[in-house]
């Protein structure tokens, strides 16, 4: 099973063994239906804690895990990640992608020339620019059609079109 980060235990959130939880992802609805996670801190063998609750909107969130229920019981855990199953997250139509799958994958030319890794994903508002990195270079790719002519998630190969200014 593969866990991804979603977030910080921040603080803790009154007495009751609440936190303050500070996501790292952008689109926050999809923390609304997790229930399992584990923390960075839980061995691989560890079974998942359950998500009671998670309240608030946006970038200020309030946290509860079944059997944290008091701020003694919280304060040690603050500042660890929350690690989610990728497999809790719903699935997305072909074609659209959840940012782990991306990070990771080969960049290649059309004419198979390898330039790199996704170490990164830019969030610019109009689109995504994936950050390909080998060594010292750097590339920008955006994610735009032009650009990004297909993923294959199962061979982690991403090949783009190198359009006039890219290279």
């Amino acid at each position: 099973m593969h866990w991804v980060p979603v977030g910080r235990l921040v603080k803790p959130h009154g007495l009751k063994g609440e936190f303050k939880f500070k996501p790292e992802i952008s689109d926050t609805t999809l923390l609304g239906d997790l229930k399992k996670a584990r923390l960075e801190s839980d061995p691989e063998t560890a079974a998942p804690r359950t998500i009671s609750s998670l309240r608030g909107h946006g970038l200020r969130l309030i946290l509860k895990l079944e059997g944290i229920n008091s701020i003694e019981e919280a304060e040690p855990l603050c500042g660890l990640s929350l690690l989610v199953s990728q497999d809790e997250f719903p699935r997305l139509p072909d074609g659209e992608y959840y940012w782990f799958q991306i990070h990771g994958l080969k960049a290649y030319d059309e004419t198979g020339k390898y330039f790199g890794t996704v170490s990164e994903i830019i969030e610019t508002g109009s689109n995504d620019v994936y950050v390909v990195r080998e060594g010292s270079n750097e590339l920008l790719l955006p994610m735009i059609d032009e650009v990004v002519r297909s993923i294959d998630l199962d061979q982690q190969k991403l090949v783009f079109h190198a359009i006039d200014g890219l290279l």
